[in-house]
């Protein structure tokens, strides 16, 4: 179930990743690692910008963004899945109902996220959705999805 996220739930979802690299897989290089969850949820504008929990069975198992980046395009960003339910489809249904949201806005024609060369399940996944990679460099890679006619 997705619903909106509160920063309690950045709180439980900054417990997940492990070290440093596994953090910067999920907010990049512009966010540092061990910074407290009020610095964060201010950087990332949490209260501003669609900001999701995932649930299921009523445990928290998602975390992400979903926004109006640009005009007629919902950028996914921050996206993380716990650790421990990872491989068990959790990550499909959670992407799932994020482009389920996406679509459902008025006038979006196209989905944007970015995802690091090496985070080869989360290429994977998206690309199972339709996603395409767009640009290709060493740092980071922009994927698009167009809506469907």
């Amino acid at each position: 179930m997705l619903k909106k996220a509160e920063i309690n739930e950045l709180k439980v979802a900054l417990t997940w990743p492990e070290n440093a690299a596994e953090f910067r897989l999920w907010f990049g290089d512009k966010v540092r690692f061990g910074s407290p969850a009020e610095a964060i949820w201010r950087q990332i504008k949490g209260n501003e910008r669609g900001t999701f929990a995932f649930y299921q069975n009523e445990e928290l198992v998602g975390f992400s963004q979903a926004y109006e980046k640009v005009k007629n395009g919902i950028h996914v960003a921050c996206l993380i899945v716990n650790p421990k339910v990872r491989g068990q489809g959790v990550g499909r249904l959670f992407v799932k109902a994020l482009l389920e949201y996406a679509w459902a806005q008025e006038k979006i024609r196209f989905i944007t996220l970015n995802v690091y060369p090496e985070n080869t399940p989360a290429r994977l996944l998206y690309k199972s959705f339709g996603f395409k990679e767009v640009s290709d460099n060493q740092d980071m890679i922009a994927m698009s999805l167009r809506e469907r006619k």
